[in-house]
Formats: structure tokens, sequence, C-alpha cells
């Protein structure tokens, strides 16, 4: 679950929609300077389908009991966390092996920040492992971590596109100023990347530098339903108010700057 903070209470949308946003952002890029994701379609179902595994908790989401805020996907225990990866990389293995590799490395990378957070967190030295295994499995290569430097080159752009598509599209979904992405891949054989810049002075229209899409200008939307207040004292009563709530609709453009 997206928490978007707003004056009144906040306005939550689905991961799932989430991420077929930062697949509808992604299919526009590269515009010459930047390369085109290849090969394509698989590439793009892997940024569309990259937290199919959130369906199940976004329909009963829980209370973070801290804050008493509606829980967002940071806040969750590793436990959860590893469930819901694990049915993201795995919801498609048999059909798209290429894809579900980019999204379990999408999430092996989460993992190892938990690690180097806390060595001894059981659940994540677990998870890195059956991470490891399973991009082994679908790449049908044999790697004993998680370094992107013994993965093919493209493995390591596509991944990088994949991650991309997700940050521009939270930095959409949470109404963010400004965000530099680094490390961003120019092509496939030669290694060169640059840094992006996204910019915006409302929270919907956001401008970007150097331009990396097909288009001048491109508008997307997305649905969020909205709560009229900050805390709820436990989960069924977010649940409640969730269910009384109505969809209201957050529509956003990209342009260069």
């Amino acid at each position: 679950m997206i928490r978007k903070d707003i004056e009144q209470g906040w306005i939550l949308i689905n991961q799932n929609d989430h991420a077929h946003l930062s697949g509808e952002i992604m299919a526009y890029w590269g515009d010459g300077k930047f390369t085109k994701p290849e090969p394509r379609d698989e590439v793009l179902f892997a940024i569309r389908e990259h937290d199919s595994g959130w369906r199940e908790w976004d329909s009963s989401p829980k209370v973070n009991p801290v804050t008493q805020f509606p829980m967002n996907f940071l806040e969750m225990n590793s436990y959860n966390q590893a469930e819901i990866w694990k049915r993201c990389f795995k919801r498609h293995s048999a059909e798209h092996p290429y894809a579900s590799a980019l999204i379990a490395l999408h999430f092996g990378k989460l993992n190892e920040k938990a690690l180097n957070k806390n060595s001894n967190n059981g659940t994540a030295r677990t998870s890195h492992k059956e991470i490891i295994n399973f991009v082994s499995k679908m790449l049908t290569i044999n790697i004993s971590n998680l370094d992107l430097n013994s993965m093919p080159k493209d493995v390591q752009v596509n991944l990088r596109h994949v991650q991309i598509g997700d940050v521009i599209s939270l930095a959409l979904c949470h109404g963010w100023s400004s965000i530099e992405i680094t490390d961003v891949p120019l092509d496939y054989k030669n290694g060169q990347t640059t840094a992006l810049s996204l910019k915006s002075t409302d929270g919907n229209n956001y401008v970007v530098s150097p331009y990396p899409f097909t288009e001048p200008l491109i508008k997307f939307h997305i649905k969020g339903r909205r709560l009229n207040q900050k805390k709820f004292s436990k989960d069924d009563e977010l649940r409640k108010q969730l269910g009384e709530s109505k969809f209201e609709t957050l529509e956003f453009s990209i342009r260069e700057e």
C-alpha cells in the first residue's frame, strides 16, 4: 500500500496499480540517446507485474501500531515482506522466466539492504538464498550471489529499467517535489550511464532532464482511495473506512525541462 499524505488524511494507492503505472511510463522509454528495453515485451512485463504479489495484502491492509497510520510497504516486518516478494517473482515464472528473474533481482537488491542493516536477520538471509537459486534457475546460469557484475549485461541494464520505472512511479504516486536517479543506462554494450533529474512544483506535473522518453509530453493517471482521517485504532476500522471510501483519479504529466 502506498500512502500519499494529504492535509485531511491520506490517499491510498494499491502497490499493483503503482506497478502498472511504472510499466506505462517505461513503455515510452528510449528516445535514441537512451536505449529501448530489450527484449521489450519481457522487460515491460517485469516492470508492470513487479508488485503483483501485493494484491492479497492490499485487499486487507493493516494499521501501523506505532503511528496508527495505514501501514505502508516500508513499515512491514521482514517475514511479511519476504512472503509478498516471493509471490511477486514466482507468480508468472512458468510463462515469463526472464521477467520473473528481473523481478526477483529487484527484490533481491532490496533484501540486501535489509541484510546490510542487520546481518542477523534470519528471514532476510533465507530470502537471499532463495532469490539466488531462483534467478539461477530462471536464467539458466550458476551464480552464488547477487553481484550484478557476474550477470549478463542485458540483465544488469534491464534490472535498472525495472528500478527506474519503479522509482519514477513512486515519485508520482507520492507527489515528491524532486528526485535524482543515478546510474541510468544509456546502452547495453558500453556501460555508459547518466543521472536523471525529476522535478515538480505541484506534485502532478513533472519535468525530466535529460529527457529519456519518445514523446515530448506524456500523461498518466492512477486511482486511489481517499481517507479523511490520519489515525486508526485498529485494522477493522481502517478496512471499514476504506470499503466506504470513493476512488479518485490522480493525473500526471511528464515533459522535457
